[in-house]
């Protein structure tokens, strides 16, 4: 395994893979599925840890690639996409994903056996991995699926637990309000964590509004590591009542194909500039 050894050579692989691997989703085209959108990515090797990643990488490249933080191994890193794939094509249970990953890395000596966060095969890391994955995956593709007939039906989102967790967060209503401030709660309900598809809190709540550390920079779920919150659909009538107006709805964006600004964005980050590119 032959490690990224700069940020110069991780941002080189980032602008080269990224410019030549556009996947563009617009209501447009044909719904993807989960699995296609995991197919779409461009595996990244790279030394960076996960804060240094979050802080230093463009969001839209982060979308568009497949990272797993410290892990420099493009072998790893293919084989990690097929099984995510398979997974969330339903090919795949958890169990069988995370034996399959733990056979590769095994294969690769990638694993160093403590059972870590940090131990790439730990089944801790492993399962938040796949978990993570999916999640995004299956709200990309649903956000692709958003014709102009669906978001006149159904306008709004509600963010509401699905999956249990042995220590869910309670602070949700604090996250929203934080979110919800710092858009002035655009398309948003005060109370009730409802909002316009295209409301700006989603995108807020992602970053972190108000100090949150543990979110994923992403504008739909998971919003926060390891979550177990998701949406679902809010009609028209009732995004009325809650005193939304359903007709301003439009559809979100959810590229995956990072424009020169937001590779330039991250190049910038290193360090480098664009006179290092052939942008």
């Amino acid at each position: 395994m032959k490690p990224i050894a700069t940020d110069h050579e991780f941002a080189r692989r980032t602008q080269c893979a990224l410019t030549a691997n556009s996947y563009p989703l617009s209501a447009a085209r044909a719904a993807s599925s989960p699995a296609e959108i995991i197919l779409s990515k461009v595996p990244l090797p790279t030394h960076l840890d996960s804060a240094e990643i979050r802080s230093r990488v463009a969001r839209e490249i982060r979308e568009r690639a497949l990272f797993s933080a410290r892990m420099a191994s493009m072998q790893y890193l293919k084989s990690l996409q097929r099984v995510l794939a398979a997974y969330a094509d339903g090919q795949l249970n958890a169990a069988d994903a995370r034996l399959r990953l733990m056979g590769v890395l095994d294969s690769l000596g990638l694993s160093d056996g403590s059972n870590a966060l940090t131990d790439p095969g730990s089944a801790r890391r492993l399962n938040l991995i796949l978990q993570t994955q999916k999640q995004m995956a299956a709200a990309v593709a649903r956000i692709d699926s958003q014709s102009p007939a669906i978001l006149e039906q159904w306008p709004a989102w509600r963010l509401t637990r699905f999956g249990s967790r042995r220590e869910p967060r309670t602070d949700w209503l604090r996250r929203w309000q934080a979110a919800g401030e710092a858009v002035g709660w655009q398309g948003a309900h005060r109370r009730l964590l409802v909002a316009l598809k295209s409301s700006p809190i989603w995108e807020a709540l992602g970053r972190g509004a108000g100090g949150f550390r543990d979110t994923l920079g992403n504008p739909y779920p998971p919003f926060a590591y390891g979550s177990g919150m998701d949406w679902e659909d809010v009609s028209a009538e009732e995004a009325a009542r809650l005193g939304l107006d359903p007709t301003s709805a439009h559809p979100q964006r959810a590229s995956l194909a990072p424009d020169e600004r937001d590779i330039l964005e991250a190049m910038g980050r290193t360090g480098l500039s664009a006179k290092d590119f052939a942008l």
